[in-house]
């Protein structure tokens, strides 16, 4: 009798134990999901929002948030040859006043006025000339300097996706 018991007790749990996990899961994935849709992003420091290549020009888009810029400093990857000229515009297409200096693999972008939060700056290296002329990564480290504030801030790493020269 007791056997009886306990292997129909068993049965019972194997039947209803799936049923009772898959409730628990739904219910825990509708609460991510609820938590996901509601999630807000506060960000706080400059950060690259985008970066590629248009032709022969490379480019890294920066959101200054936070604190006004008073300069970038980019590291430039060692697959890069040499570029013929750097262009600093904003958002609205115009150019940003400021004074640029290359030494050691890095440039070093001095703005004539503090760029105010709010918008956003491009840096574009034209008419870029590789050692190499296959595909492949190139990584442009970002810092910068803030109004108010002693020493670099890193602000992140442009990452460039070279076309394909078949």
């Amino acid at each position: 009798m007791k056997g009886l018991i306990y292997s129909g007790l068993f049965a019972l749990m194997l039947t209803t134990a799936p049923a009772a996990l898959a409730q628990s899961t739904n219910g825990t994935q509708a609460q991510l999901a609820q938590t996901e849709s509601s999630m807000v992003f506060n960000f706080s420091a400059p950060m690259i929002t985008n970066s590629g290549v248009r032709g022969s020009t490379h480019f890294i888009r920066v959101a200054v948030i936070g604190m006004s810029l008073e300069n970038l400093i980019i590291s430039i990857p060692s697959q890069m040859e040499k570029f013929n000229g750097v262009r600093v515009i904003d958002q609205s297409g115009k150019e940003v006043p400021s004074k640029i200096n290359l030494s050691q693999n890095r440039l070093a972008i001095a703005f004539d006025q503090p760029v105010a939060p709010g918008g956003y700056l491009q840096v574009e290296f034209r008419e870029v000339q590789m050692k190499t002329s296959n595909d492949g990564i190139l990584l442009y480290g970002v810092t910068g300097q803030r109004v108010g504030l002693r020493g670099d801030i890193p602000i992140g790493t442009a990452r460039i996706q070279l076309p394909s020269r078949s």
